[in-house]
């Protein structure tokens, strides 16, 4: 597979994520399920060890206690870090594939533990960004609330119900406005080869325009999860159900039950992970096609005349020991 080094519309970004993700389809598969693996036994101990949820506690959403939102928002935060951790090997494979080279589950992390450090701090950083800071945020907001609630006086079953509604919506918004402008650090920490400071620099200036697009497709990623695990847990139910009925087989049905949704979400997760880092890179080629005319230096390069790289005025330059990529 050959780069296609031209400005591209976001339709086109998502027909180029999915061709160059059935292209390598085992490797993008393989690194995704190893969070999805982690965080299947996480949930499994809690499930059957630690069990971090308030049984007696009154329920005040959708049937859940308090103790179930804290620990379901913990499994949550801990996914997404997980999650970030692999999103520079998953940009590293997406580049080569670009360029047709070949790349291995081994080499997608050679890199990035040679480099352990900034791998970390990257991973640090987005996680305060995109998931920490709406959420802290969030609890503000939910506190501001209760406390104009109080200093009204004002008893309103509405607005009780309404306050957790509102910061949710709150949340994932400020989670999608603060992360979109630093997402492309991720493939510029890893290609470019820059500080973790210059990388998330160079991205808040590289996604000028096109912000809207990257949370779009930051949207679509989870929800194509959500549906994929959806549609793995409900075939096996329908077939247990039918197979089981009448047979005096539901508790051999319920026994097994957990045990579907934990290799559905793994399944589930490891499918829908690559989605967003394989188009995450394509945006970071696309916005330096646009800004820097990196397809003209790529065609010179391949030219052997090894062109200065071009910046637009106000852009942060690459780091020295940028990625060479086979013309």
């Amino acid at each position: 597979m050959r780069a296609n080094l031209r400005p591209m519309s976001l339709g086109e970004i998502l027909d180029r994520t999915f061709e160059i993700y059935r292209a390598r389809f085992l490797v993008f598969a393989g690194i995704a399920a190893l969070p999805a693996l982690a965080m299947m036994a996480i949930e499994l101990a809690n499930a059957f060890w630690w069990r971090l949820h308030l049984e007696d506690a009154e329920r005040i959403i959708f049937r859940f206690t308090i103790g179930d939102l804290i620990s379901m928002l913990a499994f949550y935060q801990i996914s997404l870090f997980l999650h970030i951790l692999v999103w520079p090997s998953l940009a590293y494979v997406t580049s080569k594939s670009c360029f047709g080279e070949q790349a291995t589950l081994s080499s997608a992390f050679l890199d990035c533990i040679d480099r352990w450090k900034g791998w970390l701090s990257i991973a640090v950083a987005l996680w305060t960004a995109a998931l920490l800071l709406p959420e802290l945020l969030d609890f503000g907001l939910l506190a501001g609330i209760g406390y104009l609630r109080d200093a009204l006086k004002l008893d309103s079953p509405t607005l009780d119900k309404s306050a957790p509604f509102i910061t949710i919506i709150a949340s994932w918004a400020l989670m999608l406005a603060l992360g979109a402008p630093l997402l492309l650090g991720i493939p510029a920490w890893t290609l470019e080869r820059m500080s973790v400071r210059s990388a998330l620099l160079r991205s808040w200036k590289l996604s000028r325009g096109r912000r809207s697009r990257i949370v779009f497709v930051r949207i679509l990623s989870p929800v194509l999860g959500w549906f994929l695990n959806y549609v793995l847990v409900l075939l096996p139910f329908l077939l247990f159900a039918m197979l089981l009925r009448g047979v005096g087989g539901r508790w051999f049905f319920y026994r097994h039950l957990l045990g579907i949704n934990f290799v559905a979400a793994l399944a589930a997760s490891s499918l829908a992970g690559p989605i967003f880092p394989i188009a995450l890179t394509l945006f970071y080629y696309d916005q330096r096609i646009r800004r820097e005319g990196y397809d003209i230096e790529r065609m010179m390069e391949a030219a052997g005349l090894n062109p200065a790289v071009t910046l637009s005025s106000g852009d942060a330059p690459a780091a020295s020991g940028a990625e060479e990529l086979p013309a």
